[in-house]
């Protein structure tokens, strides 16, 4: 910039104004942006141990028999509000489990899949945990539960 007796020009005031706060809030959307993406790493952790809680639980407290009979040959959705009045044989409590100090009670969906044929013939269960874990995002688990011999 040139330098004049009196100091700067208006317009190289302005000019340099405009560079100043188009470099500041540019860093702040940058900082922002990582904030968030930070953050959302950390819940969908958090919901990968409480959708593995889930599966664990629903492989090892539930008998594929009892299942079977309670889904008749059709697929059944279970969410918080749900569960009790479903005569679903699955603990409600799953729907509690936390991960740290988070809680996604409200925003968990277990969805046991309508059976296939090879399902049927296989004896197999498909069911899918699908858990809303920041803002909008959502992670899907699936799992399966088996006939035992």
């Amino acid at each position: 910039m040139i330098k004049s007796k009196n100091g700067f020009t208006v317009i190289e005031v302005v000019a340099s104004i405009f560079l100043i706060t188009l470099i500041l809030t540019t860093g702040m959307l940058i900082i922002m942006n990582m904030r968030n993406q930070s953050s959302a790493s950390e819940k969908r952790i958090q919901a990968t141990d409480i959708g593995s809680l889930i599966r664990n639980d629903i492989l090892s407290h539930t008998d594929y028999d009892e299942l079977n009979t309670w889904l008749n040959g059709n697929s059944q959705v279970l969410t918080s509000s749900n569960c009790n009045s479903s005569g679903s044989p699955i603990d409600c409590n799953v729907f509690l489990y936390t991960s740290g100090e988070t809680s996604f009670e409200d925003n968990i969906t277990i969805t046991f899949l309508e059976p296939t044929t090879d399902s049927i013939n296989y004896q197999i269960i498909h069911y899918e945990i699908e858990i809303i874990y920041f803002n909008d995002r959502t992670m899907v688990l699936t799992g399966a539960v088996y006939e035992k011999a």
